[in-house]
């Protein structure tokens, strides 16, 4: 388009009277450009400010953080694996015997309980000589001839072995 220098603008009767050129009028309408764009780009930066949760965090930090916490909270319970029904088997386990063992826990805390010293050594031993006694005697009752002496002859190498010690 071809751009006429020489048009004069008349104002309307009763207006502040000069008349404008063509060249002002463009300078006019730049200058105005550049003041719009100023503008829009203020706004622009208000609003990239106030939607950048950096602001947000650096204003209000203690909300930011209950917020990353609750967004971790969900994310986390979204991801989380679902037992098996191995898992749910022994955790059904694991809980019906920890109720037997809160049940019985009141009858265990009314038991006395034992003094240590000399006189534990000694009901020790003698609990540990019935004991290996009595086992000898079910062996000997219960198992063949033949399983009896090679039980013995092991039972003689040992005393053997510790008598030498």
């Amino acid at each position: 388009m071809a751009e006429r220098t020489d048009l004069i603008i008349n104002k309307p009767e009763g207006g502040e009277g000069e008349d404008r050129s063509a060249r002002e009028i463009r300078q006019d309408i730049a200058a105005k450009r550049e003041s719009i764009t100023k503008t829009v780009e203020q706004i622009n930066d208000k609003v990239q400010s106030s939607l950048d949760w950096r602001t947000y965090a650096g204003d209000y930090p203690i909300v930011a953080l209950g917020v990353a916490v609750g967004a971790g909270f969900l994310v986390s319970r979204m991801f989380r694996p679902r037992p098996t029904p191995k898992d749910r088997i022994i955790d059904a386990i694991a809980e019906s015997f920890e109720d037997v063992a809160d049940r019985f826990s009141g009858y265990l805390e009314a038991v006395p309980e034992k003094k240590s010293g000399a006189g534990t050594a000694v009901k020790s031993a003698i609990a540990a000589w019935l004991t290996k006694s009595a086992t000898d005697y079910l062996k000997n009752r219960l198992l063949p001839p033949s399983n009896r002496n090679d039980e013995a002859e092991l039972a003689a190498q040992a005393q053997a072995r510790h008598a030498s010690a």
